[in-house]
């Protein structure tokens, strides 16, 4: 077996693919930020994506244009006749908060509204959705829809749960570390409530750990240490491959101070979370290049991630990843296999090989 991740350079924004050996594949956000113009470097996602007709997963962390743009001109949508031609791409399941899901400050037209249309018109009809925390405000929105919990809580994951691929079970395993319930009530900044993930990928006695964190600030980092090491489940923040969160700002290391001129100094727990990096793993910002002008990127953020990480963690952002051949940016492309992980580039290929880890449950 083996495995494909891909990271798009998108500019500030994020999308990026996970293809199985089976060939299912998961999309992780969608953002088309290019203009269209011969100066924007920006990667054309609906083009790159274009052969692709179905998706067995498609999640959008949050409700943010960086990671929803244009989604209402890609995929086939259930709820609404216009979004059903035949060159749309399919969504086998769709995977929303229970925040983005109930969120009413959505500008009209805006594809986060279409897409919260969407999952609203899923988890009417109790199909192809999965809605991550139940918040009060959920149960009365079931209400008002006269929709018993007991009829769609087999829709509902909550933070701590395991969530099992149907068809790829003995290849890829999904652990949810947030959002939490609590969190999604009434909530102030979309990116709150993103969805955490750490993505496990089999190839024998190998596993792969995959850390996908959206937006998420440095308070719910802390939190989800916190929670995790009460309830023994700090294996679920082992990474490989670590998906920096908010484009490298600083509001996923800590609070910025007056101190903060050079490097920013991430919390205690967050600097619990880089320390978990195995070896040889991979940090990846999905974000512009990285300057003391940018913000975000941060360059006190990019400069903390490098210090407080072992020296043989690589860094690497989706704009600044380019060919040989050319200046312009390119996929970030990791394979994955027994062997470990091998980064892909056009005429370039560099493995990075990591500890052999046993699965889950194995004894150590």
């Amino acid at each position: 077996m083996s495995q494909k991740l891909t990271f798009y350079p998108l500019g500030n924004a994020e999308t990026c693919l996970l293809e199985l050996s089976n060939e299912d594949k998961f999309l992780f956000d969608y953002a088309a930020m290019n203009d269209g113009s011969a100066t924007d470097e920006r990667i054309d996602i609906k083009q790159e994506l274009s052969g692709i007709s179905e998706f067995k997963v498609v999640m959008f962390s949050h409700a943010h244009d960086d990671h929803t743009k244009g989604a209402s001109d890609f995929f086939y949508l259930d709820h609404a006749i216009k979004y059903q031609s035949e060159d749309r791409a399919k969504i086998n399941e769709l995977w929303v908060s229970s925040a983005f899901l109930l969120e009413t400050d959505l500008e009209n037209g805006a594809d986060a509204k279409i897409i919260r249309n969407e999952a609203q018109y899923r988890l009417k009809e109790g199909y192809g959705i999965k809605i991550f925390a139940a918040p009060d405000s959920l149960s009365s929105w079931l209400e008002a829809h006269e929709i018993e919990y007991d009829d769609i809580k087999h829709l509902v994951v909550h933070a701590g749960e395991i969530i099992e691929i149907e068809g790829a079970e003995d290849e890829v395993q999904v652990f949810v570390h947030a959002p939490f319930s609590e969190d999604s009530e009434e909530v102030q900044d979309k990116n709150d409530p993103s969805i955490v993930l750490q993505i496990r990928l089999f190839n024998d006695d190998r596993k792969t750990n995959i850390l996908m964190t959206g937006d998420t600030p440095y308070k719910i980092l802390d939190k989800i240490v916190d929670i995790s090491k009460a309830n023994g489940n700090e294996d679920y923040l082992i990474w490989d491959i670590y998906d920096i969160p908010h484009h490298c700002s600083h509001t996923g290391l800590n609070k910025k101070e007056e101190k903060d001129t050079f490097r920013i100094t991430p919390t205690e727990n967050v600097q619990w979370i880089l320390q978990q990096a195995q070896q040889n793993a991979m940090m990846v910002a999905s974000c512009v290049k990285i300057t003391e002008e940018t913000s975000p990127p941060h360059i006190i953020a990019k400069r903390a991630y490098e210090f407080y990480t072992s020296s043989d963690v690589k860094l690497m952002v989706t704009m600044e990843h380019t060919s040989l051949e050319s200046s312009k940016p390119t996929p970030i492309v990791f394979e994955i296999d027994k062997l470990g992980i091998t980064l892909k580039s056009e005429n370039i290929q560099a493995a990075y090989l990591k500890k052999s880890a046993p699965r889950a449950g194995y004894e150590l």
